[in-house]
C-alpha cells in the first residue's frame, strides 16, 4: 500500500506540474514494444504492434523509435533483428518490414539509432549489421517500404591502411533543420554527407581533435554547430580531449568544454530557442546528474542527481519541442521517465505500467531504451497564389517561357522557407520536389532551383509548345491553374546592375563596366574583345542534351541553328552558342566585339528562329 501511495503522489505532482502547458505526445521504446503518452507523460498505454507475419510475432521489444518531424501519428521503430514498423495513425495499427540480410539489433556499443530527414520525411536511417562485416546505414527513400544500404562511409584520411574497406558505422544523427545531411560516427571519426548518403566527407579525426568520437548533437537553429560525446576512456597521453566538444563551423576546429567537470558525458539536448544546453554526465561530488548550460557550454549548473543509481547507464535528455521550458530524462534501462516543467529547476516522474505480451497477459517489469518526443503537427499555410502576369523568363523577365530553360514565378505563399537545390541534387538528378513544393507545367515537372514565399526559379521541363496549364504545389495546397505561352525560343541574356548583360572573356574575367562591383575590379569590353554573353532561351540543341540532370562535358550541345548578335545595330561576329556543361539551362553565346564600336554603352540584342532578345540591355566598351 504505501508503494501504491507514493506512486499516487508522484503522479498527482506529475500533473500539477503539467497540467498548465499544453499535451505533448511522446513515444517510448521499451522491451515490451511501444509506449506512448498523449499527455507530456503524465500517463502511459502501451502499443501493440499486431501484424500478419509469422516471422514478426512473439513479444515485440522495441530498440529504438522516432516520429516524422511533420506529422506526429507517423511513428516508426525497430524491433531486432530485422524488423522494421511503421504506424500512420498514431501507434494503433501497424505494417511492417523485414529487413532481409541485415540485422537492426544493436548492443551497448552500437546501440539501435533511427534518425529522419527533416524534409523529405519518406527518407528514414538505420544502422544494420549485414551477414558478414561490420555495422552499415541502411536508407529507405518510400518511409520504410524497402531498405537498401547507402555508399559506405570510406576509410580515415590519417590511417586509411588501415580501414581498407571503409568505416564501419557507430551512430547516426540527422540535422534537424537541412535536408540531406546526415552525420555519421565510425571508429572514432565523424563524417558528413550533405547528399543523403551518397557521398561522405570526414570532418573529425583522431588526429585534429586527439578524441574518440562516441555521438554527435546538432543545434537545431545553427546548422554549423555541433557537440560531441568522446569516450571517456580517450583521456590520457595518446588523446588529450575528452568530455564534450563543440565546433561552430561545421566541424573544421574542435574545443573542449572545459567548464563541464566531466569526463563522461551520456547525452545532449538543446533548446532551439535560447540555445540553452541540457547534458546527463557523470560529475564528480554528484554522481549522474543533469546539468545546463546558457552560454554555450562554458559554465554550466547542476540541476537533479537522483534520477538512477547506475554510473554506467546514464539518462537520455530532451527538451521538448512544443514548450521550451519542459525537458525529460529517461533513465536507460529503467522503467520510468523524469520530467521537469521549469527549465530543469525541479523534477518529478512517473513509472511505465507493467509490460504485457498481450492484452491480459502482463506482469513484466519494463525497462526503455530510448524515446522521442513528437513535435506537433504544424498549421497548414495557406495554399499557393500565381500572381498576375507572375510567370516569365527568368533572364528577361518578360512574360512566356522555353522549355528547358529558365523561369521565374512570382505569388505569394509558394514555400514556407527560402531554398535552393544545392543538397537535394541526388544522382546527378535536378529535384522535381523542394521542401514539399512543386511545379507543373503542361502536366510535366519542372526542375526546382530557388524557392521562396514570394519567388520561385524553375527549370522548365521538355514541354510543348502553346499555351499550357501551371500550377505551384505546396504543403497548402495547389494554386489555381495559371496559362502561360511555351515558345521554341526566347532568347534573353541575363543581367548585371545597370542592365548590362552577364559577359565573360574567355579567361572568365568579367567583361563589365568598372565600379559594377564594388569589391571586384572590372574591365570593360574592348573592341576586337572575343566575349562570352550568358543567357537562357536560346532553343533547341544538337545534340539533345537530356533533361534534368547537368549538361554532360563530353560533347558540345550547339544550338540547333546560330543565333545573330548585334551591339548597337553592328553585327558581332558569333562564334558559337551552346549549352554550358555542368549546369542546367544555361547557355553561352561566343561572340567578337566589333572593331568598329566606340566607347559607350550600346544595346545588345540575340536574334534566333526570328526571335530577337529584349532590348535594354547594355553592353559598356571602352578602348
Amino acid at each position: 500500500m504505501k508503494q501504491r501511495l507514493v506512486q499516487w503522489l508522484a503522479l498527482f505532482l506529475f500533473t500539477l506540474g503539467t497540467g498548465l502547458q499544453a499535451a505533448t505526445t511522446i513515444y517510448v521504446a521499451t522491451a515490451f514494444g511501444p509506449y506512448k503518452s498523449t499527455d507530456s507523460g503524465v500517463t502511459w498505454t502501451q502499443l501493440y504492434a499486431t501484424v500478419n507475419n509469422p516471422l514478426l510475432s512473439n513479444r515485440l521489444n522495441a530498440d529504438a523509435i522516432t516520429v516524422d518531424p511533420l506529422d506526429p501519428s507517423t511513428v516508426y521503430f525497430v524491433r531486432g533483428p530485422s524488423g522494421f514498423y511503421k504506424s500512420t495513425d498514431g501507434g494503433q495499427s501497424w505494417s511492417a518490414t523485414l529487413t532481409l540480410g541485415y540485422t537492426l539489433a544493436g548492443d551497448e556499443n552500437h546501440p539501435q539509432t533511427l534518425a529522419i530527414d527533416p524534409v523529405k520525411t519518406n527518407v528514414i536511417y538505420s544502422m544494420a549489421y549485414p551477414t558478414s562485416g561490420g555495422p552499415v546505414i541502411l536508407k529507405s527513400t518510400d518511409a520504410g517500404a524497402t531498405f537498401a544500404p547507402t555508399t559506405h562511409l570510406p576509410p580515415p584520411t590519417d590511417y586509411p591502411s588501415q580501414y581498407p574497406g571503409g568505416v564501419s558505422v557507430a551512430a547516426i544523427t540527422s540535422d534537424p533543420s537541412h535536408s540531406g545531411v546526415l552525420y555519421a560516427v565510425g571508429a572514432d571519426y565523424v563524417f558528413k554527407t550533405t547528399d543523403f548518403g551518397n557521398t561522405w566527407t570526414q570532418i573529425v579525426s583522431e588526429k585534429t581533435t586527439g578524441a574518440e568520437i562516441t555521438s554527435v548533437y546538432v543545434d537545431p537553429s545553427h546548422g554549423q554547430t555541433l557537440y560531441a560525446i568522446s569516450n571517456p576512456g580517450s583521456c590520457g597521453p595518446k588523446f588529450f580531449i575528452c568530455g564534450l566538444l563543440k565546433t561552430t563551423d561545421g566541424g573544421n576546429t574542435w574545443n573542449q568544454l572545459s567548464g563541464l567537470a566531466s569526463n563522461n558525458v551520456f547525452s545532449v539536448a538543446i533548446e532551439p530557442n535560447s540555445g540553452a544546453i541540457y547534458v546527463d554526465a557523470t560529475v564528480t561530488g554528484l554522481g549522474v546528474a543533469a546539468l545546463k548550460s546558457t552560454d554555450g557550454g562554458n559554465t554550466w549548473t547542476p540541476l537533479y542527481d537522483k534520477f538512477s543509481d547506475d554510473p554506467a547507464s546514464g539518462e537520455i535528455v530532451e527538451v521538448d519541442p512544443n514548450t521550451a521550458s519542459t525537458v525529460y530524462a529517461l533513465p536507460v534501462g529503467y522503467n520510468r521517465m523524469y520530467q521537469s516543467v521549469d527549465s530543469g529547476a525541479d523534477w518529478s516522474y512517473v513509472l511505465f505500467p507493467q509490460g504485457c505480451d498481450q492484452p491480459g497477459a502482463c506482469g513484466g517489469t519494463n525497462s526503455a531504451t530510448n524515446f522521442v518526443v513528437a513535435k506537433s503537427a504544424p498549421a497548414p499555410p495557406p495554399p499557393p497564389s500565381i500572381s498576375d502576369n507572375g510567370v516569365v523568363n527568368g533572364a528577361s523577365f518578360q512574360p512566356g517561357i522555353v522549355p528547358n530553360s529558365w523561369v521565374t514565378i512570382a505569388g505569394t505563399h509558394l514555400a514556407s522557407k527560402t531554398d535552393n537545390w544545392n543538397n537535394s541534387i541526388v544522382n546527378g538528378q535536378f529535384p522535381t520536389e523542394l521542401d514539399s513544393v512543386g511545379v507543373t507545367i503542361g502536366g510535366k515537372p519542372a526542375y526546382i532551383y530557388f524557392i521562396s514565399s514570394g519567388q520561385i526559379n524553375v527549370l522548365a521541363p521538355d514541354v510543348g509548345f502553346g499555351s499550357l496549364p501551371m500550377t505551384v504545389t505546396t504543403a497548402g495546397g495547389t494554386s489555381a491553374t495559371f496559362m502561360v505561352t511555351s515558345s521554341q525560343y526566347g532568347p534573353a541574356f541575363f543581367a548585371w546592375p545597370n542592365n548590362q548583360p552577364v559577359a565573360t572573356r574567355q579567361d572568365f574575367t568579367y567583361a563589365v563596366k568598372p565600379g559594377t562591383f564594388s569589391s571586384l575590379t572590372t574591365v570593360a569590353a574592348k573592341p576586337g574583345d572575343v566575349i562570352i554573353l550568358w543567357g537562357t532561351g536560346f532553343g533547341p540543341t544538337n545534340p539533345i542534351a537530356p533533361p534534368g540532370e547537368p549538361v554532360p562535358g563530353d560533347k558540345t550541345y550547339s544550338t540547333a541553328t546560330l543565333p545573330t548578335v548585334t551591339i548597337n545595330n553592328v553585327a558581332a561576329k558569333v562564334y558559337g552558342a551552346a549549352l554550358t556543361a555542368g549546369a542546367g539551362g544555361l547557355y553561352q553565346v561566343a561572340i567578337q566585339v566589333p572593331s568598329s564600336i566606340p566607347d559607350g554603352d550600346w544595346p545588345v540584342v540575340a536574334t534566333i528562329g526570328g526571335v530577337e532578345s529584349p532590348t535594354g540591355v547594355l553592353l559598356s566598351v571602352t578602348k
